[in-house]
């Protein structure tokens, strides 16, 4: 029973996470009851309590510096996207296609390229690139396996996005409640090597592209593309980005667009680098300074606050949009963020309701009497965060019902806090990236005119592929705090693609052949 109160929060959050799936109402009835456990379950002072000391206590310092800097974010990535502009910077890039292979590897390139939206990848490019892959006779489940493999895993890498402004405020809360001092971007630098799903997701599918591998069902899905047997969704099911706009110039977004996405591209790149060099070295006068938390959310909100000001001026400029227009989309998309914030600060006062209730010492006790391996906490971390993120959908979700339980656990356990912040970064990524319930999911196999399920069946061999070696990775990094694992991971994947072609040379299709 003495185990039972400190656990019942987080308990509660995973089990409606998994039945539910409603990561809002999971997190804020878990702490409903833990301020409940924590004022003796007097009704009124608990339900004043979850406001007053917990969620209005959030809004305040670094806490209310990211809520901003998302939110800025969120509109600078909406005004991009419904100007069209990005479908022609796109579109500038497929008149280098000419083969199966350059087609695939732009397609790869132009999902890492569009690193700022996960959603918005899958409508831009689905569209571009699904006309090429038909003339190619490549199936278009390969087009959306492509899309959806570049869309969250490489936004989870980025630092100077929504993404990883979220990630570094929860891992900032989550290791400071634990009597630690460190910066998001300090944290998120340190994790980064560690984040073994993305990274090998995208290696990964290099390798598919590179060998030519058909998995399960592809190989089926990629024959009857070439015999002409496969069913596609008819035009007018499919999910795009193409919508008329009254409010747009098309003529005018053909001409300009590809200009304006690289205008706005470049000057948040400069304004960045100006406003970290002038808080590095302009106020110090040292090459040796470093940028401290508050500085970081001043450069994001400043330079994405330029570059939306620049954006709207040439959409003005080049005919596309009238400014008003611009303007309006921009606060659209900031309202867009809203269900984010809600999840953020939900899980920032989660995290300070586990501090109080002392929740990883008391399941790190637990572990200690069950003589669990320390070796396996980060690999354990991983497949608890797939499962959850497949039940629910949500990868931001995934990561705010575990980043705030693994940081106490660990450090109570004397394991790597920074393993196992990748290590739930990394499971809540699978589910982002393969459940059927995941919007990214959804949109790719939508905006590619691939049947949802004959997308997530193509697709979900790849997946455990990566998500078993992630799983040893894992292991390894444990035992060996090595930051070479990824490498030696990467490697071993290669290795295990480069023999499965070897293995089925006999049986090469169309597309290998013309790669």
């Amino acid at each position: 029973m003495d185990y039972l109160l400190p656990l019942s929060p987080s308990l509660l959050a995973l089990f409606l996470a998994f039945t539910t799936r409603r990561v809002i109402l999971s997190l804020f009835c878990a702490v409903l009851l833990g301020s409940f456990i924590l004022h003796d379950y007097a009704p009124i002072e608990s339900v004043i309590a979850v406001y007053k000391d917990g969620i209005f206590n959030q809004l305040k310092g670094s806490n209310a510096q990211i809520i901003i800097v998302i939110t800025i974010i969120s509109g600078f990535i909406y005004l991009l996207e419904s100007s069209k502009a990005m479908t022609a910077f796109s579109q500038s890039i497929t008149r280098y296609v000419s083969t199966p292979a350059k087609l695939k590897t732009g397609t790869w390139l132009s999902g890492i390229a569009i690193f700022f939206t996960d959603s918005g990848n899958s409508l831009i490019l689905g569209p571009i690139y699904r006309p090429l892959y038909d003339k190619m006779k490549i199936c278009r489940e390969k087009i959306a396996l492509i899309i959806d493999s570049t869309s969250s895993p490489v936004c989870v890498l980025i630092p100077v996005i929504s993404w990883g402004v979220y990630s570094m405020g929860l891992m900032e809360k989550a290791y400071t409640n634990v009597g630690l001092e460190k910066d998001g971007l300090a944290l998120f630098k340190e994790v980064w090597l560690f984040q073994l799903y993305p990274l090998l997701t995208l290696i990964g599918l290099f390798f598919i592209i590179v060998f030519g591998v058909n998995l399960g069902k592809m190989k089926q899905a990629q024959q009857d593309c070439e015999t002409g047997k496969s069913e596609y969704l008819a035009e007018s099911d499919i999910t795009t980005n193409d919508s008329v706009n009254p409010l747009i110039d098309m003529n005018a977004v053909q001409q300009y667009g590809a200009k304006t996405v690289a205008l706005a591209l470049s000057s948040l790149a400069l304004c960045m680098a100006a406003l970290f060099f002038y808080f590095t070295r302009g106020v110090s006068g040292s090459a040796e300074a470093k940028l401290v938390g508050s500085e970081i959310r001043t450069a994001l909100a400043v330079s994405y606050s330029v570059a939306s000001v620049i954006t709207i001026l040439a959409l003005s400029r080049f005919g596309i949009r009238k400014m008003s227009a611009s303007a309006d989309s921009f606060f659209q998309g900031m309202g867009k963020i809203t269900s984010i914030l809600c999840i953020l600060l939900l899980a920032w006062t989660l995290s300070d309701i586990l501090k109080a209730l002392d929740t990883g010492a008391v399941i790190a006790t637990m572990l200690q009497q069950l003589n669990f391996p320390i070796w396996l906490l980060a690999s354990t971390i991983f497949i608890i965060g797939a499962f959850l993120s497949i039940a629910t959908g949500s990868s931001w979700g995934t990561f705010a019902l575990l980043i705030p339980i693994v940081a106490p656990i660990a450090y109570s356990l004397d394991a790597s806090i920074i393993l196992c912040f990748a290590a739930a970064l990394s499971g809540g990524l699978f589910g982002d990236h393969c459940s059927p319930i995941s919007d990214t999911t959804v949109l790719s196999s939508m905006s590619s005119g691939v049947n949802h399920i004959n997308h997530v069946e193509t697709q979900m061999p790849y997946a455990m592929t990566t998500a078993f070696f992630t799983f040893i990775g894992f292991i390894l990094a444990s035992i060996t705090g090595s930051n070479l694992t990824v490498l030696i991971m990467a490697s071993a994947m290669g290795s295990f693609y480069f023999l499965y072609s070897k293995s089925q040379q006999g049986k090469l299709t169309h597309e290998n052949n013309l790669s």
